[in-house]
């Protein structure tokens, strides 16, 4: 069941974009070679809660952490602690936050180093995806139209399309309905965006396949093949007026 929410409601999820919006702008500076992934962590926790936010996955179905910090070939949900930004790489930083009685999830991928020039590309064709997903969610269309929109962008390059992770609604919960697929299926359930939705929209593209592995520690999501992976991923809200992006990561940079 998709729930619809108050003007009221969505101003408050636009309050804890904000948060993050500034957050990712600030931990650029702690996205270098060396930094400890703990130190991320411990970032990020405080400058939640010093904002008047609290951090949505930090217990949630168990996870041990405020964001999920994936390197490289891990796709999402990568375990911040033990790990070091590496002198190479692409980074990705996911990242919830409740202000009030509503949640709002974001994700950015930082390029760091001197990465091969296909990797760039990916960089910038899955940030395309999901500007291309945002202007398709639209009062009047339908989800199908958000995965269409990310699917026609990403497949001329013949990068993958992870296929078992969606974007998802968002709001009272962290994952709410309707799911939302990165590549156009044949589900039935295909509802009309109506003034009141609420959701992420989340390519996660990749260098090779579109195929995953769970990793042991039963968060972290790699790429089957070992190819590198880049996730991008805002909240937004269907208004009678017109779409609203209600998180705001920082363009992309070297």
């Amino acid at each position: 069941m998709i729930i619809l929410k108050q003007e009221s409601e969505i101003q408050q999820m636009k309050k804890g974009g904000e948060i993050i919006g500034r957050f990712f702008e600030e931990v650029r500076e702690l996205v270098r070679p060396g930094t400890p992934g703990e130190k991320i962590e411990e970032f990020a926790r405080k400058f939640i809660t010093s904002h008047g936010g609290y951090p949505s996955f930090l217990n949630y179905r168990g996870y041990p952490a405020s964001i999920c910090l994936s390197i490289n070939d891990e796709v999402v949900h990568g375990i911040p602690f033990g790990k070091t930004i590496p002198e190479a790489g692409l980074v990705k930083i996911d990242i919830g936050v409740k202000y009030g009685c509503c949640h709002v999830d974001s994700a950015f991928t930082f390029v760091v180093g001197e990465i091969p020039r296909r990797a760039k590309k990916l960089v910038e064709i899955t940030q395309k995806a999901l500007q291309e997903g945002i202007r398709a969610a639209r009062k009047g269309n339908r989800v199908s139209d958000i995965s269409r929109a990310i699917e026609r962008t990403v497949k001329p390059y013949r990068f993958g399309i992870i296929r078992k992770l969606v974007g998802h609604g968002v709001g009272f919960e962290l994952h709410e309905d309707p799911e939302i697929p990165n590549y156009t299926s044949n589900r039935a359930y295909d509802p009309i965006l109506k003034p009141g939705m609420t959701f992420a929209i989340e390519p996660m593209i990749t260098l090779g396949t579109h195929k995953i592995k769970e990793m042991p520690d039963g968060w972290t999501i790699k790429t089957a093949d070992g190819s590198w992976a880049a996730h991008f991923e805002h909240t937004v809200a269907i208004t009678e007026e017109g779409t609203l992006v209600l998180t705001s990561p920082p363009e992309h940079h070297s």
